[in-house]
Formats: structure tokens, sequence, C-alpha cells
């Protein structure tokens, strides 16, 4: 592994009115690539695949642990950075391989993308705790409503924002806008244009099943980013990945996600 890129970013934040530092640490772009184009075919190996990334990353121990959803083929993987703050912040994606008989779309490069965004984050003392969480159904809601109903009252109160990641690397970053927290669409917008990275807003509704409800319906301000172009969604174009859009929604990823643990103020549940 080629030593990681140190990024420090200068930005004004808005609303603070004083430049903050925004200091992430993202893996090698072609490390990356990698991961995201071999997908292991079955669950079991992509769980033990995602598992040996956190903690090669140095998430392990009582930080990294499975949760078995009753109606979910696979299990939920959870990695935490920073447990003992009060505020979280859960950056979410499905690994799951698709079942045969639907028409779902494979998030595998999503799902491999999260162990690197807890390498981008982790080395820099952060404000909020970070769940990490790889849910293990692909195209139900199981492994949120599972995840959900072992969390507190307290957590799922003091839980400011959900990033939820469809596949990724088909075109430059998307935005679910007309489903996302309008605020949280703001904050990643100010972060398009300070990293110059694209991104732009395309509805999926009729291409993928809004798996954020579950979150929604406790009040969790959420956002999902994907890859899919109008011409993917209207299916006048063949979904291809490519590597540098990937590699730019990584980056912004990351960026974003520094970007929310500084600027953030509690909210939610007041």
């Amino acid at each position: 592994m080629r030593p990681a890129i140190f990024a420090i970013l200068m930005l004004g934040l808005c609303g603070l009115g004083h430049a903050q530092k925004v200091r992430f640490n993202p893996l090698d772009k072609s490390e990356m690539v990698d991961r995201a184009r071999n997908a292991p075919q079955n669950d079991r190996d992509r769980a033990a695949r995602l598992e040996s990334w956190f903690h090669t990353h140095g998430c392990g121990g009582s930080s990294f642990h499975e949760q078995q959803a009753e109606n979910s083929q696979a299990p939920n993987l959870v990695c935490d950075l920073n447990p003992d703050a009060e505020e979280t912040i859960i950056i979410a994606a499905h690994y799951a391989v698709p079942p045969a008989n639907r028409n779902a779309i494979d998030d595998w490069s999503s799902a491999s993308l999260l162990p690197a965004l807890y390498q981008c984050l982790k080395g820099v003392k952060r404000r909020h705790h970070f769940v990490f969480v790889e849910f293990g159904d692909a195209g139900t809601e199981a492994g949120e409503e599972y995840f959900l109903s072992h969390r507190t009252d307290t957590e799922i109160r003091n839980t400011e924002a959900v990033i939820n990641l469809d596949a990724l690397g088909f075109s430059p970053t998307k935005i679910w806008a007309s489903h996302s927290d309008k605020d949280l669409v703001h904050s990643l917008m100010i972060m398009v244009y300070a990293l110059k990275l694209p991104a732009s807003q395309v509805d999926i509704s009729s291409l993928e099943s809004d798996q954020t409800q579950p979150f929604v319906q406790r009040k969790i301000p959420q956002i999902t980013l994907h890859s899919f172009a109008k011409s993917h969604v209207e299916g006048t174009s063949r979904m291809q990945f490519r590597p540098g859009n990937f590699y730019d929604s990584y980056k912004l990823l990351c960026g974003y996600v520094a970007y929310l643990d500084a600027s953030l103020k509690r909210s939610h549940g007041e």
C-alpha cells in the first residue's frame, strides 16, 4: 500500500464565520478501484473481505461487531469510530449480492468504500461518533430496521445525520435530493465547490427503492448519494464502472463527512 496522502483543506465553514481546517487521509486511487472492481460472488466472502479491510485500517476488537437480522441472509457489519462522543453520524451501504429474481443493482462499489472512509477520518480528533454500517440485506429494509431496533432512544435522538450510499462509480456523484434533507444537501454542495469535484441532482425513485425510510420515520436527517445518470434511469445508456468518477466520489465523501463533523450543530430531536 502506498503511503496515504494527507489532505488539508482550508475553507470558511458556513455559519461559523471563520476559517476551519477540514482534514482527511484518503487511500490511493489504484487500491480503491481494485477493491470496487473485484467483488466476491457470495455474501459470506463479501462480509469477510469488508471485515478484513476494517481491521486493516484499525477498526477491530470492541469497535467492530456483527448483527444478524432475522429476515436477512447476511449480517450487518458495524464499525465505530470515536464511540465516546455524544452526537453521531452514520454512514451506510449495502454489500449483499442482489437476488437473481429481482432487477436490483449491486451496491458493492459503495460498500467497498466504507472501510476507506474510516481510514479518511481516523488519526484526527473528531467531534462526532461515526458509525459505519454495512447492511447485509439486498433490496429490503430488514438490515436498517434491525440496526435501529438495537439502538437506544438516546442514541437515535443524538444521531445528526445518515449518509446513505447507493452504487457509486457509474458517473459523477449524484444526489437523490427529493429524498434527502435540504441542509445535508447544502453542506454537500459547499464541499463540491471547495474541492472542485462534480456532483448533480438525479431522482432515482423509478430505479431504486428508498431504503432510508426507517431513518426518516425516526426523524433522523438523511442524504442519499449515488451515481446513476438520467440516461441510466431512463434506460438509454449502459451502466459502466468509471474509476475516475468512483475516486472523485470517494474524495468528495472524505471531505463531506469531515466537514459535517466540524459544522453540524445539534438540532435533531429539539
